[in-house]
Formats: C-alpha cells, sequence, structure tokens
C-alpha cells in the first residue's frame, strides 16, 4: 500500500506556498521553495557519497536549520534519518553508530571531534560531514551542496518504509530505536493539524524543542511543513526570548513540557508582552499540575491543552478537545484513528475506571524497536503497542495517566533512563552498588540523583562522581545530587526498590545522606 509520503508533504507545500517563509532562526530564514532546493541539493549530496534507501544517516547537531536540511534531505532518497542530540558524547554516540551500521553523519564543529574519536574507535562512519566550513577529517557540508542539483526526484515509497529512527529507551539501561514509517508520520501529521485546529498556510509555529526529539522533530518541524506553517526555531529554551517572540511575531500555536510553561507563567507581563495571538498551546512528556495549568489559562487567556503521546506513536495520540468538556487532571480523548485501552499484565483489557497499563493502536505506532525482534515482539502486540504507563479510562473515554510503570525521569521534557546512567556508574572504581531516582524540582518536575553505597575502604566524593557523569553523558542526564545510604531497600528478588528510597527522601528522617 502507497501512502502520502513526507517527500511528497514537502512537495506539494512547495508548490503551494513555496514564497512563504518556513524557518526562521537568528536572523537567518528559508522560504519552503529554498528549503525544498536545499534539501535536494543535500540528498543528493548524500546519494553521491553512497547513501540510498533503508540507510541510516546520523544527524548529530544542535536544533538548528541544518538538522531540518538533514533529516528531509534523507526523506527524499529513502534514507532513515536519526537525529542525535548535539549534547550526546563519545560513549553514547558510539552505541547508536555501533548498533545502526551508520555510515555517513552530519556534524557540528562541537560534535565534529566526538564523531572523530567513535570513527577510530570503531572503524564505522566512512564520511562525516560538517556544516559552517571546512574542518579536518570531515567534507564540507555547504560547499558539496553549492556544486549539487536542486531538484532531487523521490522514489516511491511504501506505506511501512521506515523514515526516521529515535533511541529511547524504558527500563532495561539499552536505548531502544523506535522507528517510525511514512503511514504513521501521515497519519499523526494529519490528526495533530485537525486536533490543534490548524489553518492550512496561515500558522505561526514557535518550536523552543530540541529537533532530535520526536516531540521537537514531528510535531513542529513536520507539522510546520504538512502545515504550511512558518516555524520560528530556537536553539534552547530561552524564556524572555519566547515571550518578546510571541508578542512580535505573533506567534499562533506553541508546545512544550509542563517546564516550559511553568516558566511562562512566572515570566509573562502583562506591560510588556502580548499572547492574544495564540490559539492553542499543548504540554505533554510529563505529568501536568491541574493548578499550573488553570493559572496559566487564567492569566494568559491561552488555552493549553494537555495531550499524551510516545515516539513509538510518532507522536501525541490523546489530547484535551479545545471545543467541550474538558476534564481536569485528563490527557484527553483519543484523536484521528488513535484508540486507547487500558490492560493488566496478561493483556486483557479492563473495564472503565479501573488502573492499567495503556495500550496504544492505530495507525501512527510505528515498526518496533531497531534490530531488537524480541523487545518489539513484547511490546508491539497485534492488539497495540505496550506504553509502559499505568492510567485509567473514565465513563467518557477520557484518558488519565497515574503513573510510569516504567522508571523514567522526566526532568524538564527531556528523559532520562536510570539504567543508562547507572551502568556508568558501576565503572565508578568507588561505587559497589547504585540506584538513580527522579526526585521533585520546583522548576523541572523532576531531577536525577543518585544513590550509592561505596566499596569497603573506599570514600564517596558527590561533586568528583558528578563530574565524572557530566564527562561521559550529556549534563540533563548526570545526577544533580549525590546520596549515600547503609543498606540499599531490597524487593523478594533483590531488586532495588527505587520507589522506597523516594519516599526515604521524602520522610527526611536521614536515611538518605547527601554526599558533598
Amino acid at each position: 500500500m502507497t501512502v502520502t509520503s513526507l517527500a511528497q508533504c514537502l512537495d506539494n507545500t512547495s508548490h503551494l506556498v513555496g514564497d512563504h517563509i518556513f524557518i526562521s532562526f537568528e536572523g537567518r530564514t528559508l522560504t519552503f521553495a529554498e528549503f525544498d532546493a536545499k534539501t535536494s541539493q543535500l540528498a543528493n549530496v548524500f546519494k553521491a557519497h553512497g547513501a540510498g534507501a533503508g540507510d541510516v544517516i546520523g544527524l548529530y547537531l544542535p536544533s538548528c536549520p541544518e538538522m531540518a536540511l538533514g533529516y528531509w534531505a534523507c526523506q527524499k532518497i529513502g534514507a532513515i534519518a536519526n537525529p542525535i542530540s548535539g549534547m550526546n558524547r563519545v560513549r553514547e554516540v558510539k552505541s547508536t553508530v555501533t548498533r545502526t551500521d551508520m555510515k555517513l553523519i552530519l556534524t557540528s564543529k562541537e560534535t565534529l571531534p566526538y564523531a572523530l574519536e567513535v570513527r577510530q574507535e570503531t572503524g564505522k562512519l566512512e564520511t562525516i560531514f560538517v556544516t559552517k566550513g571546512e574542518a579536518e577529517g570531515a567534507l564540507d557540508m555547504e560547499a558539496l551542496m553549492d556544486r549539487a542539483d536542486t531538484a532531487c526526484s523521490a522514489p516511491d515509497f511504501e506505506a511501512d518504509d521506515i523514515v526516521a529512527l529515535f533511541f529511547t529507551s524504558g527500563t532495561t539501561g539499552e536505548p531502544k530505536g523506535a522507528t517510525q514509517t511514512q503511514l504513521s508520520q501521515y497519519t499523526t501529521l494529519r490528526d495533530m493539524a485537525v486536533h490543534g485546529g490548524l489553518l492550512w498556510g496561515k500558522e505561526v509555529f514557535l518550536c523552543a524543542l530540541p529537533l532530535f526529539n520526536n516531540f521537537g522533530a514531528t510535531c513542529m518541524m513536520n507539522g510546520a511543513i504538512f502545515s504550511g506553517a512558518k516555524m520560528i526555531q530556537m536553539e534552547r529554551w530561552d524564556t524572555d526570548a519566547v515571550l518578546e517572540t510571541i508578542t512580535r511575531e505573533k506567534v499562533t500555536y506553541l508546545a512544550g513540557s509542563p517546564t516550559m510553561f511553568l516558566y511562562l507563567l512566572r515570566d509573562f507581563d502583562p506591560a510588556k508582552h502580548d499572547l492574544s495571538s495564540l490559539k492553542t498551546c499543548v504540554t505533554g512528556g510529563s505529568p501536568v499540575s491541574p493548578n499550573v495549568m488553570q493559572q496559566f489559562e487564567e492569566k494568559m487567556g491561552v488555552p493549553l491543552l494537555q495531550i499524551y503521546g510516545a515516539t513509538e506513536s510518532s507522536g501525541y495520540v490523546t489530547g484535551e478537545p479545545p471545543f467541550g468538556i474538558r476534564k481536569r487532571g485528563s490527557a484527553g480523548v483519543p484523536i484521528g484513528g488513535s484508540r486507547i485501552s487500558i490492560v493488566d499484565d496478561n493483556g486483557a483489557e479492563l473495564p472503565r475506571g479501573e488502573i492499567g497499563e495503556v495500550r496504544i493502536s492505530g495507525d501512527t505506532i510505528g515498526a518496533g524497536y531497531w534490530g531488537d525482534a524480541e523487545t518489539t515482539a513484547a511490546s508491539f502486540t497485534s492488539e497495540g503497542w505496550l506504553s509502559g504507563d499505568l492510567g485509567y479510562l473514565d465513563e467518557d473515554g477520557y484518558l488519565f495517566i497515574v503513573d510510569r510503570k516504567k522508571d523514567v525521569i522526566i526532568s524538564g521534557g527531556f528523559n532520562i533512563y536510570p539504567l543508562e546512567v547507572e551502568d556508568l556508574l558501576y565503572q565508578h572504581p568507588d561505587i559497589r552498588i547504585c540506584a538513580v531516582i527522579g526526585l521533585p524540582d520546583e522548576n523541572k518536575s523532576e531531577i536525577p540523583v543518585a544513590v550509592a553505597i561505596p566499596h569497603a575502604g573506599h570514600r564517596l566524593d558527590g561533586a568528583e562522581i558528578i563530574a565524572y557523569c557530566r564527562k561521559n553523558l550529556s549534563v540533563y542526564k548526570s545526577p544533580r545530587r549525590v546520596y549515600t545510604v547503609d543498606e540499599m531497600p531490597l524487593g523478594p528478588t533483590n531488586k532495588i526498590l527505587k520507589r522506597t528510597l523516594r519516599d526515604w527522601h521524602a520522610e527526611g528522617q536521614g536515611k538518605l545522606r547527601e554526599v558533598q
């Protein structure tokens, strides 16, 4: 079965509103026609260096227009775009490159040294491109694009062809590569546009979400192309700049983590800022305080809708209705063709009101996990994808998320997977046993902290352990504090009881002692 592909979406938008600005970034702009031509040039560069359909191409960049160019160049040749956080370092990039057998990667001057080190260690990454000029060991992307043809005819695509790969994880430590297909992407973009009430060629998006993340890449970047919207892109969140930009550019659509809207609520000044252009704001990625949502709407006069979804579902699959009945604390109802059911540990569907695992089904579900047939079979069942989140459906079919079955820590909209951090900590010479947990934080919802017990005769140095983590992992994944305990709380199978550790911290009776 063939579907409208991402490449066709860009082609359609370029023909219909080619003179409209697509990306505005730090004083630079690209119209849809200019973006279309540049992606064709980069696609031809990729092809000239051996990339083709089904090949994974790494996009190891900050959130900048070059990330968007790389993603959409992949779509024109049937390659698989693999956005990689510009904050990732050698250990993380090496794992991705090895597991995908990646031969080609696009880097910036900041990320190039780490890519070169990965190439040296693995013997992979035959071709490394770098933006913004020449650099030893890499090819100048812009120089090659300048000599390439501005036309690139995309091949025919099938519905199940993989378009993008995002490495994410649950409780298994090793990140899982969630794959998205032509069908799952197109369905997601269609459903989100309808839910958001987006008007073709009329919207102004503000994207302060990272493009290496599905929320930024699919919901904002791809959503803007699907809707013919202008996207004002910011490399990182800056509350003052966001408020000023909404006021100046008459932004109509904003999506982000709860932390982002908390910052906006804190710093909004009606004497300086005008948010009246905003039609809809959506927030997801972690539980949202109903009080914060209520305060935001009352102070800003803008609807803030809670949504729910995952990388495995390509985007969000439920949302509070823009019109009609909204229920406090709910993530709304299924949008488009998505379906939500609540199941027990055996996969049996539970009655309304009972708490169980959230299962999502419909055409937005991707193709499984890259190179991991066992985990794919366990999570992507014939009835739908098992999310690992706990929730219930009320009598009207509204979804309420009550907890995460997985131990994922969500800090400021970033997913942090404890076992990935624990795996590193266990390589530290002073640490005998450890656990990484999330603790409440006013600004970021949660922050990661380490709880560790040293080897006999060793002592823990909290500052040194944090520095060790930051050297080997992205800063947001690294523990903010280090605690120690006399003994770890263990369950019947000797599994560390992380909920008990969190309870000990909340009780404040000295069982968790901070290590300076």
